[in-house]
């Protein structure tokens, strides 16, 4: 993993676990001495954040984490559905053998870290299962337009999931089922189990519209 890579990784964790808040202001100096990584490196990865549009660069003011909207997030569950329809479909049919039974691997994985409560550690599973899916699907520009809607997904995830245990519980399982029916190659029991996930996360946004509001004022 090279420096900008790096950097991005690191720094787009701090936003999606909300160690940098929304609306605070940031800079590129700031970052470049908590990640340790020179300031070219993190220009990169800022310039790459501000396009999946989890910071904003404001002249003679600094970088903002760019605040999170109610109506946003169902715009983005929007286009969610359609992509993700399309890259579980072309996962389920051309996934390799090798790449199936990671998807055994990873669906152990997050049950594991689910079961142990280990937050970050389920955060980290669910972002490679993300990147990987989207890899499998064997279409780049489907993988380039969902990677930003991700990154958005999990900071709102991280930001309500304690706020109803059996809807997290529920929305935990989803992620297993969808991961195992994948690696099955069962294309309608995988997009059964994609609509249950994202209808189970859907109904979690709902659930908590004023615990949100509380997080973001």
């Amino acid at each position: 993993m090279n420096l900008s890579e790096k950097a991005y990784k690191e720094l787009e964790e701090m936003i999606v676990t909300l160690k940098l808040k929304p609306g605070q202001l940031i800079s590129e100096n700031e970052i470049s001495k908590e990640l340790n990584i020179g300031r070219m490196p993190v220009r990169e990865a800022i310039k790459r954040l501000e396009m999946a549009h989890l910071l904003k660069i404001m002249p003679q003011r600094g970088i903002m984490v760019t605040e999170i909207k109610i109506e946003e997030m169902f715009l983005q569950m929007e286009l969610r559905k359609v992509l993700e329809t399309l890259i579980v479909k072309r996962a389920v049919r051309f996934s390799l053998p090798d790449e199936r039974e990671r998807f055994n691997e990873l669906a152990s994985a997050y049950e594991q870290a689910t079961k142990e409560n280990n937050d970050l550690e389920a955060l980290r599973i669910d972002d490679e299962f993300n990147k990987f899916i989207a890899k499998c699907a064997r279409n780049p520009f489907a993988e380039n337009a969902i990677t930003p809607l991700h990154s958005l997904a999990r900071r709102i995830y991280f930001s309500q999931y304690k706020t109803n245990e059996q809807q997290t519980n529920e929305i935990n399982q989803g992620h297993v089922n969808l991961m195992r029916a994948v690696a099955l190659g069962d294309e309608a029991n995988a997009l059964e189990q994609l609509n249950q996930l994202l209808s189970s996360i859907e109904k979690l946004y709902k659930l908590n519209i004023d615990v949100w509001n509380s997080i973001v004022d």
